[in-house]
């Protein structure tokens, strides 16, 4: 299934939104792209962040992660919303959409 750029969009902004309010990092959103560099680059994202990311995005997107997956996939912030849509069912991005 291909999946159209206004959704990948909504995903991108709603894992960036997700990252914001988790790292509680509000006044640098404006900043944030999809090549911002997240594990290693934001002293706000340590290794606890990271889990509590992980369970904010489960609630979120009704998905499951595994605690293993920190590598590349929190290497930039595009590639973890690359991550949350590959995760995401069909039925669910429709919810997702505003």
């Amino acid at each position: 299934m291909t999946r159209s750029p206004e959704i990948s969009q909504t995903i991108f902004e709603d894992v960036k939104a997700v990252v914001v309010v988790t790292l509680d990092i509000e006044d640098q959103a404006d900043d944030l792209g999809p090549e911002t560099g997240l594990y290693g680059n934001l002293p706000e994202l340590d290794s606890l962040t990271v889990v509590k990311l992980i369970v904010a995005l489960q609630k979120r997107f009704g998905i499951e992660i595994e605690m293993e997956i920190v590598g590349d996939t929190f290497d930039t912030l595009g590639r973890l919303a690359a991550f949350v849509e590959s995760k995401v069912r069909p039925e669910r991005l429709r919810e997702v959409e505003y």
